[in-house]
């Protein structure tokens, strides 16, 4: 731990140098695509710094040279994912992890160290006891419009499971709290940020999956050349492993292992392993 901090400084300290004598982040505006529309990555309100996404890419901005900088863009999923797909694309995408997106999608990407450790969760009000998947039996799901919930496709499809779509966490889990539903599928991460949003007379009860589905989030970073990313994961590394990142996931109950890993960043072909990663998450995020 100690010599990857004593290199992370070191880069630190590089890192403006290598920022201004790169010729696409010099006197540049690139593009910082975020997908999760959901607290606690963005919040409902008027401040368009509030939110995760936001504070990331503030903190990002600091490490960049002078005159360069990057742009927040809240877009769907699937535009995301079409921006992506555009060989001609420069910039980033956050809080992805690669076993979510095709191969074609992150072709020419590189991955940042990790950014965040979040999980898929379900959440009832009642208690529930689950050793396997098919003593969901007989409830009502809480799903989100245009999400797959890939594990519990077969109990959905054979009618074991009822699944009824609301159009966000928020109307979730007011529905879960008045009894319409039964349980419903949230990560860690946006249970933090829109329980406050969904106050219950009743207690909400997360529980993980009988196998854990854990996420490790990172940063696909898109520049011309491999050389080309690496100032930006640099600077992402240098981000990730700052007080102030891991000051502003604590608030939300989160947290990550970035610092764990040298290095900063790998070809998107053979992402870096994470031991934390026990299965993966049960629905597409």
């Amino acid at each position: 731990m100690r010599s990857f901090m004593t290199g992370l400084r070191l880069g630190t300290l590089r890192l403006s140098a290598a920022l201004l004598a790169s010729p696409v982040l010099a006197s540049t505006t690139l593009p910082a695509l975020n997908s999760y529309s959901q607290p606690p990555f963005v919040l409902p309100t008027a401040d368009p710094t509030a939110g995760l996404a936001a504070a990331f890419v503030g903190l990002l901005n600091e490490q960049l040279a002078p005159g360069s900088q990057l742009q927040l863009e809240n877009l769907p999923r699937r535009r995301l994912e079409l921006e992506l797909t555009n060989r001609g694309f420069s910039g980033i995408a956050l809080f992805l992890a690669p076993e979510f997106l095709a191969a074609p999608v992150q072709q020419g990407g590189a991955w940042s160290i990790p950014v965040m450790v979040d999980e898929n969760l379900l959440v009832s009000v009642r208690p529930l006891k689950l050793s396997t998947l098919d003593d969901l039996r007989g409830l009502r799901l809480g799903g989100i419009a245009g999400h797959i919930y890939r594990q519990l496709v077969p109990l959905i499809d054979d009618g074991r499971l009822e699944r009824e779509d609301a159009v966000d966490h928020i109307a979730n889990l007011k529905k879960l709290c008045l009894g319409r539903i039964d349980v419903i599928v949230i990560s860690r991460s946006e249970l933090a940020g829109t329980e406050p949003l969904a106050r219950c007379a009743h207690e909400y009860r997360p529980m993980a999956f009988p196998e854990p589905q854990v996420i490790v989030r990172r940063v696909l970073v898109r520049m011309p050349g491999h050389e080309g990313a690496q100032p930006l994961l640099g600077a992402i590394a240098s981000v990730a492993c700052g007080d102030r990142w891991g000051a502003a996931l604590a608030a939300y109950r989160l947290s990550t292992v970035g610092c764990l890993h040298g290095g900063a960043g790998r070809s998107s072909d053979t992402p870096p392993p994470v031991k934390a990663r026990r299965q993966r998450a049960a629905t597409r995020t």
